[in-house]
Formats: structure tokens, sequence, C-alpha cells
């Protein structure tokens, strides 16, 4: 029969089930797919053993008894007197408790040596009247079921923990690979999935816990005391992203989870806990401290790490080759858009998809106006680029308004400012720097001071359309755009 026949024909709950197991008074066969197979005999075994332990019999004379070291006669000759003496002592402290209250003495004057004499006397077996007069069947004793850790926050908390360190481990070694972890969001949280499902087993198998369970204070253990094997981890980790998170599907997972937290309601072991001794120490606010303390580290840390990968490949001072080479970096990792990228001596070029050749812009089909405008003018000394400066001036179009290819401003900021000792190491300050030159006024024109850069913009236009009452205006004739923009090193 299956465990949850057996449960239910012997009114015997699976955790304790589970725990006579570990305990070696019940050696039910496995089936071909490694379930248990409990047959018959087990079945009575099991009976035997609710029967004993709810007379109080302790499982070292269970295991005698199976063993065939001990008589069952012997045993409840022990037991007789064992509960003969135990209600001869709580008879003692029922009338030393009536004598005491009786004299109505208080705690001042309370001489305690004549009752202490009292409750220290041998209590004798015939004191009292028969032993089982007063005997109670108690139910199955708590300690006879493998411990499980029933607060549904304590598990949540270090389910997070787990799966947020092994999300960040990932987006960190993407990082350091260069490549912008950004762009696969979904990938990445799969991975994460996967790369937990990996890490969690092992980390059971060799230490015997988690690092979020650890923070909590809590622990796993087989049924033999021992850390669970991997593979036996992995198969819990299954269980639990079915039947505790189910799989992730919308609506789904939350039912799950739900049910989850509803089993903790009820002090039961999770489904993916069966034949698993898990423990906790009493909670501590050191805990949920440790639990903070360590996501702020591994926060800061891994800024620190996507800090560090945005920064350009070439530092300090650079050549036009080290600078396109930056800049051709830089729109590769941050994501600038399009397929054009700078050649060594810092000419547009065009990249195929397939990577076979390159095309120059003015064999390009697409070629428009602002193409010329687009080339960069580099000011060199001493070997070094020191500013980039784009220009162009656009006049007599039909066409409502002009944009201006000003977007290519902060990207020159990215390579050749980034990698210099003013430029901030941390993203967020470098973020900051980029919304500020995003705000500053690009149709009038405006000068910009930021850490190690100086960024002009002069515009100049004329003609153009602009809104006014219930509509636009027309285009006037000889209308005319002209624009300079320089990013030049700041050095003072």
């Amino acid at each position: 029969m299956t465990s949850k026949e057996m449960e239910a024909r012997s009114g015997v709950p699976r955790a304790n089930i589970r725990y006579y197991e570990a305990e070696g008074l019940l050696a039910p066969a496995r089936s071909g797919n490694g379930y248990r197979d409990y047959s018959e005999e087990d079945l009575r075994t099991l009976e035997k053993i609710k029967l004993l332990r709810r007379l109080g019999v302790t499982i070292e004379a269970l295991r005698a008894l199976r063993d065939g070291r001990a008589e069952l006669s012997a045993v409840l000759d022990r037991r007789l007197a064992e509960v003969g003496g135990e209600q001869a002592a709580l008879g003692r402290v029922e009338r030393v408790c009536g004598d005491l209250r009786r004299t109505g003495t208080t705690f001042t004057g309370l001489d305690p040596g004549r009752y202490l004499a009292d409750l220290d006397a041998p209590a004798l077996p015939g004191e009292g009247g028969p032993w089982w007069e007063k005997a109670s069947a108690s139910a199955l004793p708590e300690t006879d079921r493998l411990p499980t850790v029933c607060s549904a926050s304590r598990r949540l908390f270090a389910r997070m923990f787990d799966e947020f360190l092994a999300w960040m481990l990932l987006v960190a070694g993407l990082c350091l690979l260069g490549y912008n972890p950004t762009r696969a969001a979904l990938a990445i949280s799969f991975a994460g999935v996967v790369l937990l499902g990996v890490l969690e087993p092992l980390s059971l198998h060799l230490w015997g816990t988690t690092p979020g369970k650890a923070l909590l204070g809590m622990r796993l253990a087989g049924m033999d005391g021992k850390n669970l094997p991997y593979s036996e981890g992995v198969t819990r980790y299954l269980m639990m992203l079915w039947m505790g998170l189910g799989f992730y599907i919308p609506i789904l997972s939350l039912v799950m989870i739900l049910r989850s937290a509803w089993r903790c309601w009820k002090e039961e072991p999770q489904p993916w806990d069966d034949g698993v001794a898990y423990t906790a120490k009493p909670f501590r606010l050191r805990y949920a401290a440790s639990l903070i303390l360590t996501v702020l580290l591994v926060l800061i840390v891994g800024e620190a790490v996507n800090s560090w990968s945005q920064l350009p490949p070439n530092r300090g001072d650079l050549t036009v080759a080290e600078f396109a080479e930056n800049y051709n970096r830089q729109a590769e990792y941050l994501d600038f858009g399009g397929r054009a990228y700078l050649d060594e001596d810092g000419q547009w070029q065009e990249k195929p998809e397939d990577g076979s050749q390159i095309i120059s812009l003015e064999d390009l089909m697409d070629v428009n106006p602002w193409d010329d405008a687009k080339a960069f003018h580099y000011t060199v000394e001493d070997g070094h680029v020191t500013a980039v400066t784009m220009s162009g001036t656009f006049q007599n179009t039909t066409a409502m308004w002009v944009e201006t290819p000003d977007s290519y401003v902060p990207q020159i900021v990215t390579a050749l400012v980034w990698g210099r000792r003013e430029a901030p190491f941390w993203s967020l300050s470098r973020q900051a720097q980029l919304r500020e030159q995003e705000e500053a006024d690009w149709e009038r024109g405006f000068t910009l001071h930021q850490p190690g850069v100086i960024i002009t913009a002069e515009v100049e236009q004329t003609g153009f359309c602009y809104f006014q009452g219930m509509g636009w205006q027309p285009v006037e004739e000889g209308n005319r755009l002209s624009f300079t923009y320089t990013v030049a090193l700041d050095n003072g």
C-alpha cells in the first residue's frame, strides 16, 4: 500500500511514519520507481508502535522489543512502575500544595524545609491507590515526527534571498563577460531558476543549508541525520517548484503559494519536505538584521560590477583609434542602436549583420542629408583626443521640422570621458550625468560643465514651423538650421 493508504488505515500521520522509519522501527519495501510499498505486516507493526507509544513506552524500549532484547511483559512492568511513581509524585505535590494553602502563610513567612522534605521523599508505587486509576490515554508524543519549520515568512524570505542571490550571480557574470543583462531579462529569470536548481541541492549536500536558510537559522537533514544526497536535493527542488510555486505559472503560482502558507498555518510539513528533518533555531532579531545587511552588501557588490562593466575598454588619454574602439564598444554594450560604427580613423562605417564586409555610408541607399553632419571632427593634442565636434547646416526644406543628431553627444561622452580619472565610478552618478545632458536646452544651445568635460551646443534656426493658436504655422522660404556640438575634455 502507498504512504497515503498507510496513513488512512493506521490513523498515524505521515510525518510520524517517516520518523519511525528513520528510527529503524519500520522498513517498508521499495517499488521499482522508488516509492514506498507498505505491507499488511508493516501496518500491524505500526499499530503496535502506535499503541505502545501512546502508553509511554520509549523508542529505545520499542527498538529492544523489535530486536528481541526485551520482553513485552518486562517493558510494561517498568512502564507501570514509572506511571505509579509519576502518580505518587503528583499526589505528593497535591498534598503539599494543600498543606501550604491551609496554613495561610505568606511568601515572607514561608518555612520551606518541612515541605521540601515531603516532596523529596521517595514516591512509592502503592501510594495514592492503584497506579492505573487516574491514567489517561495520551496522544502520540510530539517528538515522534521529523521536525519541520512552519514559519511561512521565515521560509519565504529564505527562498527569496536564495533566488535573489542566484539572479545576481547571473547578472554579475554577464556584466563581467561584457554582455548587457538588460537585453535578456526574461532569459535571465529562467536561467536563475535553473541555476538555483543546481546550486541549492549542492549547498544542501555540502553544508545542510543554503545562504538564505543559514542567515535565518535554518538547516535540513535526511532521515539518517546526514546532509541530503545531491539527487534528493534536486528532487526536493523540483517538487518545491511545482507544489510550492506552480512553476511560476500565473494564477496557479498564487494558488500554490497560498496552499503552502495554509499548510504552514496548520503546522503541517510541506510535500517536498517528506523524509526531511527541517530545523530552525528560535527566531532572533539578529537573523533579520543579518539578512538585510547581506542583501545590501550583495546589492553594493552587484552595483560595483555593473558600474565597472559600463566603463570603456581604453582609459585615460585616448588616440583617435582608441576613442573609436571605446565608442563601438559602448554603442554595443549600452545599446545606442543602429548598425553604424567607427573605424580606426574615427570615421563612420556600416557593418552588415553578417559581418562580411564594410560599406561606407555614401554607398547606402538610405543616406539622409544629415550623414555628413554626423561626422566626428577631432581635436588632437600630443596624439590624444581632447575634443570631438559635430556640426552641420540645413536649409531650404519643406519639412515642418528638422531633428538634429544631438543624441550622439551623450554617446561621445561615454566613450571619451567615462574612462578618465575625473569620471564618477558608480553608474548611478553617470546616469545622473546623462539625465542632466538630456534636460539641457538642445533647441537654443547651452554650455554644460560636468566632471572632466565641457559640453557646448550652438544652435541657430529660422523659418521653420511653430505652433500658434489652433495649428502649425507654415514653413517659411529660406529656412535655415545650423548647429555645432562640442565635447571637450576639461583638464582644469
